[in-house]
């Protein structure tokens, strides 16, 4: 997309680095250049890139430890006359934890191997082997139970990344409608500054003239004064006129993301068809076009999830677990272990051997279950409590907002088709008044020309014609931005300009 941008800026520009840029062209810039799309464009990624954070609610984790531990115990116990015990253990630890949607939890694969080296008279087995696997499940009951509780950060992350969508809808909308104003008032600048250089040209006419007649004695001398009087007020609007091009140009460069020091030119025409709207019919389409409509519901949806998960929090915490543990052990004979009789007692051929820690754990000949029920409650329970009182008077705001939101749009409409109305009563107005203006300017360069008029009413007919022909620019120029308005009022001005997002 840039490189299409960059060869249709080339390809624009001429020989003198003006660029020559329709309304299209601005607009296409626009949507690939504008900074405030392409700020909302990262807020739609951002918004993405929540709902992975919150679907990771319910990923398992995977844990492993290890560890080996080097020490020397003291102990007064008669069976040690050395009084200290030398034990070295390696230990390794893995397990898989996580918890569901539907508020289970669990512990599983819990595995767990150690092997212990001892000195102790009184400790049968050195090297000994000791595994443990163990298999824990439990299920959220009151708190926290169920796929709607749970599932509520993941509701709302993609709701919020739908709103972000509109949102980006609703930013292209408005810099569309910002670079349509700022194009057709650089059109109106442009219109404007040849009109103020046609005002000069005309007073520069009319001084040339009267110089002429009072050389020949037809004038007095004060028309020339008047006449030169009237040149440096022109010129004064031609600097002013200059100033409010370059203005306008900076203003459009400005939200097209461009080079101040680039030179452009509009090649579009305004337009002057008339159109008619019907203020229900609009109002209609504006409510199921416009992002903010859709924000707005999409908002009032997040915040009643809020609400049915804060009054969940409100509940107590209960759950049932049930715990299954297999242990093993095995190892080889302590050499130091003494015997409390002629012979030691023998060790279970069972435990003799590495292998027999695992045999007998995966053969589950020493298992252990438990079921566990745990209950819990804040005695005053002020944090959930307050949490509600938030999230449902955050509810209620969600609902005056999207009243709030339609009000608007009802007031934008309305707004745009009276502009539209009064600018066409404008261009209409004006364009009676310059004919009139013309007629006048007519007939008193006539007179003057004859010897019975004279140059006040030349110089006053001439500002007349120039004051009624900026007010017809500048009624041409409201109806073209009322016309956008009216677009962005309906929520229609992408769409009028062939531009779809893909959500």
């Amino acid at each position: 997309m840039a490189s299409t941008i960059l060869l249709l800026i080339l390809s624009l520009a001429n020989v003198q680095g003006v660029m020559n840029l329709s309304i299209q062209d601005v607009r296409r810039i626009a949507l690939e250049n504008n900074r405030d799309i392409q700020i909302q464009r990262k807020n739609v990624e951002v918004s993405l890139g929540e709902i992975k954070t919150q679907k990771g609610i319910f990923d398992p984790i995977f844990n492993v430890s290890s560890s080996y531990t080097d020490g020397t115990t003291p102990t007064t116990s008669s069976f040690i006359p050395a009084g200290s015990i030398e034990q070295k253990v390696y230990n390794s630890q893995a397990d898989v934890q996580g918890n569901l949607p539907t508020g289970t939890f669990y512990n599983v694969l819990n595995f767990s191997v150690s092997r212990t080296t001892s000195n102790s008279p009184i400790v049968d087995l050195s090297p000994s082997w000791f595994n443990s696997l163990g298999f824990n499940v439990g299920q959220n009951f009151l708190k926290n139970f169920g796929t709607g509780v749970n599932l509520t950060p993941i509701v709302v992350a993609k709701r919020s990344s739908k709103i972000s969508y509109e949102e980006l809808k609703r930013s292209i909308s408005e810099v569309f409608l910002n670079v349509e104003t700022a194009y057709w008032n650089l059109v109106s600048a442009n219109k404007n500054l040849e009109l103020a250089q046609t005002a000069l040209d005309l007073a520069k006419d009319l001084q040339r003239r009267n110089e002429i007649q009072v050389e020949v004695g037809v004038l007095p001398p004060v028309a020339v004064v008047e006449a030169k009087s009237e040149v440096a007020a022109r010129e004064v609007d031609l600097i002013k006129a200059e100033n409010d091009l370059k203005q306008s140009e900076d203003t459009l460069k400005n939200l097209l993301a461009m080079p101040l020091s680039q030179e452009i030119s509009p090649v579009d025409e305004p337009t002057t068809v008339y159109k008619s709207f019907e203020e229900t019919e609009v109002l209609e389409e504006a409510y199921d076009n416009r992002p903010e409509v859709k924000q707005s519901k999409l908002d009032i949806k997040n915040k009643e999830s809020l609400k049915r998960f804060y009054s969940n929090q409100r509940l107590p915490s209960l759950s049932i677990q049930g715990n299954i543990l297999l242990e093993g052990l095995g190892g080889g004979e302590n050499p130091d272990r003494e015997s409390f009789g002629d012979m030691p007692e023998p060790i279970p051929g069972k435990f003799l051997g590495t292998g027999n820690s695992f045999s007998s754990l995966f053969g589950a000949d020493f298992p252990t279950w438990q079921v566990l029920g745990v209950f819990s409650f804040p005695i005053f329970n002020q944090t959930a409590k307050g949490d509600y009182v938030k999230a449902s008077a955050e509810a209620d705001r969600s609902i005056i907002a999207f009243k709030k939101v339609l009000d608007d749009i009802s007031l934008d409409v309305r707004n745009a088709i009276i502009n539209i109305q009064d600018s066409i009563r404008g261009i209409q107005a004006a364009k009676v008044a310059v004919e009139l203006r013309e007629e006048v300017l007519k007939n008193n360069q006539e007179r003057l020309d004859v010897g019975i008029g004279t140059t006040r009413d030349v110089l006053e007919s001439q500002r007349d014609l120039v004051r009624e022909k900026f007010s017809e620019i500048s009624a041409i120029t409201s109806y073209n931005i009322a016309l956008a308005q009216l677009e962005f009022a309906r929520g229609t001005i992408l769409e009028s300009n062939g531009v779809e997002l893909k959500n």
